[in-house]
C-alpha cells in the first residue's frame, strides 16, 4: 500500500490557498491546513467538499482523501506551527499578511518575516526529529512570494527579468520614507523582505545538515505575477477577496479602471499556480537529491493591462456594458520594455498555461452568478 502523503498549507482560507488546497487532494494528498481563529473555515470546507473527507485533529479518519483544520492564532509566535507541521511531508507557506493601504511599514514588515522565520523554525524541528528517514522523511517546504520581491522599476528599458533579479528599490524606498512610503511600496518590500528571509534560515538548514547529517530539506520559492482565476468562495465582506480578483469585481460592477503598472503587465491564473506548486512539491517527493534550492518566477502570460481586462469585459459580458467603463478600448503601453523570462516555471509546469483573456471571464463568472 502507498503511504499516505501530508501536506501542510498554511492560510489554507486565502484566495490561493484553498486552490492550492484542492489541488493537492485531487492529487491524492492529505491536506492540513492552517487558520486564523476569526476565519471563515466552513467556506472552505465548503468549496472544498468534492475533493476531500473531513477530519478534526483529535479524531480518527480512512485513509481515502481527507482535510484537517488546524488554528493558529498568530503565525510569528514562536512555535506557532509545531503542532500543525507534525507528520507532514511537505509545507506551503501561503499564510502572509496583505495589504496595499497600509501607512505602518514596521508592522507589516515583522509580521511577513516573522511568520516566515517561525514557519521555518518549526520545519527544522520537524525535519531534525524525523532525521533522514526514508519511510516518513519531511521533504520539502514551498514559500509563496511574490514577482514583488523580483521586479525593480530602476531596471532599463529592455531589461529581461529572471530568478536572478530582485527587487531592491522597494526595501530602500521604505527605510529612505518610512511611514511616507506608500502602501503598496511597503507590500512589495514586506514580500521581498520575508524571501530573503527564507533564504538566510535556508543557509543555515544546508550548513546544519551537512555538520550533523540530519535536519535538511528542500526549499522552493514561487514568485508568481498578478493572479487571477475564478475564487472558489466568496468572502464576506468582498473586499477580502484577492487584491487583483477584486479589480475584476469592482469592474464588473461598474469600478473605475485600475491604474497601469509594471506589476499589472503580467498574469498567472490561479489554478495554475496551485497546480505548478502541486507539481513542485512531487517533483521534491520523487527526487534522489535532498536539500534542494529552487526560485521560480510564474508568469503565464505578459503584456497585459487594466485596459485590456476591461475589453474583456465588455465583450464576453454585453449586457453589462452600460455597467462596465469603457476607458480606451485598444490601449496599449509602448513604454512598457521590460520582458519576463519564465522558463524554468514553463519546464516544471510542462502544460499550456491558462490565458489571461479566459481567466478574467471565468473569474467575471462568478461574480455574475451571485
Amino acid at each position: 500500500m502507498t503511504p499516505v502523503q501530508r501536506v501542510l498549507i498554511t492560510g489554507i482560507n486565502g484566495y490561493i490557498g484553498v486552490h492550492t488546497a484542492r489541488a493537492f487532494l485531487s492529487g491524492g494528498w492529505h491536506v492540513r491546513g492552517t487558520v486564523r481563529p476569526s476565519a471563515d473555515r466552513d467556506a472552505v470546507l465548503r468549496a472544498l467538499d468534492l475533493y476531500r473527507q473531513i477530519k478534526q485533529p483529535s479524531s480518527e479518519a480512512a485513509e481515502a482523501r481527507e482535510l484537517e483544520i488546524y488554528e493558529v492564532p498568530d503565525i510569528a509566535a514562536d512555535g506557532a506551527f509545531d503542532d500543525a507541521i507534525r507528520d507532514v511531508h511537505a509545507v506551503i507557506h501561503c499564510a502572509s499578511p496583505v495589504s496595499t493601504t497600509a501607512t505602518e511599514p514596521e508592522p507589516m514588515m515583522r509580521a511577513a518575516v516573522r511568520g516566515t522565520t517561525s514557519l521555518l523554525a518549526s520545519a527544522r524541528t520537524e525535519a531534525r526529529r524525523r532525521g533522514k528517514s526514508k519511510s516518513n522523511p519531511f521533504r520539502t517546504v514551498v514559500f509563496l512570494s511574490s514577482f514583488s520581491a523580483i521586479v525593480s522599476p530602476s531596471r532599463p528599458a529592455g531589461h529581461v527579468f529572471t530568478e536572478a533579479d530582485w527587487n531592491d528599490d522597494a526595501e530602500e524606498e521604505v527605510r529612505r520614507l518610512g511611514k511616507n512610503a506608500s502602501g503598496y511600496v511597503v507590500y512589495q518590500a514586506s514580500k521581498a523582505a520575508a524571501e530573503r528571509a527564507f533564504w538566510r534560515v535556508g543557509e543555515e538548514v544546508e550548513m546544519e545538515a551537512e555538520s550533523e547529517g540530519k535536519g535538511g530539506f528542500d526549499m522552493v520559492a514561487l514568485c508568481p505575477a498578478l493572479v487571477l482565476g475564478p475564487p472558489l468562495f466568496l468572502p464576506n465582506p468582498i473586499d477580502k477577496l484577492s487584491i487583483r480578483a477584486l479589480d475584476i469585481y469592482n469592474l464588473y460592477h461598474g469600478g473605475p479602471i485600475p491604474a497601469f503598472s509594471p506589476n499589472r503587465s503580467a498574469f498567472v491564473d490561479v489554478r495554475d499556480l496551485a497546480r505548478l506548486t502541486f507539481k513542485a512539491v512531487e517533483k521534491s517527493a520523487t527526487s534522489v537529491k535532498r536539500d534542494a534550492r529552487e526560485r521560480y518566477m510564474v508568469v503565464g502570460e505578459s503584456g497585459v493591462s487594466p485596459q485590456r481586462m476591461v475589453d474583456v469585459l465588455r465583450r464576453e459580458f454585453p449586457h453589462r456594458r452600460d455597467v462596465i467603463v469603457e476607458g480606451n478600448p485598444g490601449e496599449t503601453y509602448p513604454e512598457m520594455t521590460w520582458r519576463f523570462d519564465a522558463g524554468k516555471a514553463g519546464a516544471l509546469m510542462g502544460e499550456p498555461w491558462v490565458g489571461f483573456d479566459r481567466s478574467v471571464v471565468e473569474t467575471a463568472e462568478v461574480f455574475a452568478s451571485v
